[in-house]
């Protein structure tokens, strides 16, 4: 694919330049799901719950929150063929749009870093088993960590024709994987075993427990939000955009959870990298954990790719040369990675924080598209950035929306706070994600109707009067 190619630019692809049939955004979605969501989040929920609880709280919480994210990110992109932060100008105004990018940025490198990490740790725990030479030192883990990101670098730079067929090995490798899990730990542990492990790390009110393995995957589904929309409208029709969400980011998600958890209350420890070799020998365990390393590659690259995309959004970023871009923004990354253990054991709060913020715009996108647009941009418009265009509300911005969103993201913290966990009683019976996502979404309808509808901004009244 040329480089000039608008698969690598801001403008719309056209259906005829889309890569992506349903199988592939599958592919893809599977391979992020099981290498980051999967294991992971199955750890980390082996912490708090027992695999009772933990599985109602995965298919609960992800089904939903997944649900809401795949319909406001994938079905305007897809149609459109424009990345979901194109699209957001018509909600937050031409510039305004740019701080939910600031936010986003911020959190991927988190991401990018957390999963080099888990190459590097599942790479070092296969060095240690080859040498037989344990060490404590985590200078191996930031060396493999860093060709995690060289690697990933690799291939991202040649854009989303080399990620589709690298989903297209892993994935069905990661499945398979899953399921040979699944059998070592039933040929291990009965049934009735398993059901009876006790998770590692639980708070003494049980109900407690289960909010927090529910709003971690209500957290893990929405915190999707930065990178689907990006990724989908290279998708060669809606259906091929959305269901695959479903496929991948849920079900296989949820499968991959619960085989973690089910591994994490076996074992007593929520670090997927040291399951392996436990459970499956020395040769079986280095081959799973092998797969596993190459997977967060696949995660990184599709994140880069995603968030290089929408960085594109800054003007002097815009022109810039993409192999040099995704460079730019995968060494930024690096420091991160010299703090592993820092970084690794803070996942749960770092999931958490997800929630925070993706819940809102979620929201709030969800009721602008759908409810007050009756799903009609003007594309035109989203690329004029001149003062009287319909999205550029007051001087680029929309304080409107802003403001919903910044009052709905206090409210989730008036429910949660997602670093220490201390929580109001209305937690234990509505969560946050969800409260938050409401609210933001009810404040935005208000405010819309009370103040930029009136004085003609946003482009509203003309697509009303269209309709």
């Amino acid at each position: 694919m040329n480089k000039n190619d608008s698969a690598f630019g801001l403008l719309p692809v056209l259906p005829k330049e889309r890569v992506w049939n349903g199988f592939d955004f599958s592919m893809v979605n599977i391979g992020l799901a099981i290498a980051t969501w999967g294991f992971l989040i199955g750890g980390t929920l082996s912490e708090f719950v027992d695999l009772k609880m933990g599985i109602a709280a995965s298919l609960a919480g992800n089904t939903l929150a997944v649900m809401i994210m795949a319909l406001v990110t994938t079905l305007p992109s897809t149609k459109y063929g424009i990345d979901q932060y194109v699209s957001f100008r018509s909600v937050f105004g031409i510039q305004g749009v740019k701080l939910t990018l600031a936010v986003m940025v911020l959190i991927e490198f988190g991401w990018c870093a957390v999963l080099a990490i888990m190459f590097g740790r599942a790479s070092s725990n296969i060095l240690g088993e080859v040498t037989n030479i344990s060490s404590t030192s985590v200078m191996p883990v930031i060396i493999f960590a860093f060709i995690a990101i060289v690697i990933s670098w690799l291939i991202v730079a040649k854009g989303p024709v080399s990620i589709k067929w690298l989903n297209r090995i892993v994935a069905p490798g990661l499945v398979l994987i899953l399921l040979i899990m699944l059998g070592i730990l039933l040929s291990k542990y009965s049934v009735a075993d398993i059901f009876s492990f006790k998770p590692s790390n639980p708070a003494l009110d049980r109900w407690w427990n289960y909010m927090i393995a529910f709003e971690l995957n209500l957290a893990a589904g929405l915190s999707w939000w930065p990178i689907m929309g990006g990724l989908s409208r290279l998708c060669k029709t809606q259906r091929a955009g959305f269901w695959p969400n479903l496929i991948g980011l849920n079900f296989f998600a949820v499968f991959g959870q619960i085989v973690g958890l089910m591994a994490g209350l076996a074992l007593g420890t929520s670090d997927p990298t040291e399951w392996m070799i436990p459970l499956g020998g020395a040769v079986l365990g280095m081959i799973v954990l092998i797969f596993i390393a190459f997977a967060n590659i696949t995660s990184i690259t599709s994140l880069v790719f995603s968030t290089s995309m929408a960085l594109k959004q800054i003007k002097w970023v815009e022109k810039m040369e993409w192999s040099k871009l995704t460079f730019y923004f995968l060494l930024l990354t690096v420091p991160l990675i010299f703090f592993p253990d820092e970084v690794y054991s803070r996942f749960n709060t770092f999931l958490a924080v997800c929630g925070t913020f993706f819940g809102p715009l979620s929201g709030i996108y969800f009721v602008d598209y759908f409810i007050l647009r009756k799903r009609q941009l003007d594309i035109r418009n989203l690329y004029f950035t001149d003062s009287g265009k319909p999205y550029y509300y007051w001087g680029g911005f929309n304080w409107s929306a802003i403001a919903a969103f910044v009052i709905s993201t206090a409210a989730y913290f008036i429910m949660l706070d997602p670093i220490t966990f201390e929580h109001s009683t209305a937690f234990l019976y509505l969560s946050a994600s969800i409260p938050a996502t409401i609210f933001g979404g009810i404040l935005h309808y208000i405010f819309t109707k009370m103040i930029v509808i009136p004085k003609q901004l946003g482009g509203y009244v003309k697509r009303q009067e269209e309709t």
